[in-house]
């Protein structure tokens, strides 16, 4: 496992669909700020086995989306996965198209 190198400890989260989130281009992302309906979206540029991670602290939910043409664990293509406020979720890629989230409680 390879985590990407350095951290985004001040990301916010913006647009409402994959294609106008916020690119996540750090192996530690920190979100702080979210308003209601935004998200983001990991790097596509990750290789098998990398990992990113995300922190919500911002004060709404926030979709997580895949990149583009790979899915998060058995949600649809292309289907952000909800990160709620103050959690963590840890995104393994297993391949080009599959993603593993882990959620925190």
């Amino acid at each position: 496992m390879r985590l990407l190198d350095s951290s985004g400890l001040l990301v916010v989260a913006a647009g409402t669909t994959q294609g106008t989130a916020t690119l996540l281009i750090n192996g530690m992302n920190g979100i702080t700020t979210a308003a209601s309906g935004t998200g983001v979206i990991l790097n596509a540029n990750s290789l098998t086995s990398d990992c990113q991670v995300v922190y919500n602290g911002g004060l709404n939910a926030v979709k997580v989306y895949p990149p583009v043409g790979s899915k998060i664990n058995g949600l649809p293509t292309n289907t952000g996965m909800t990160l709620g406020t103050n959690s963590s979720a840890q995104f393994f890629f297993l391949n080009d198209t599959q993603v593993i989230g882990i959620l925190s409680a």
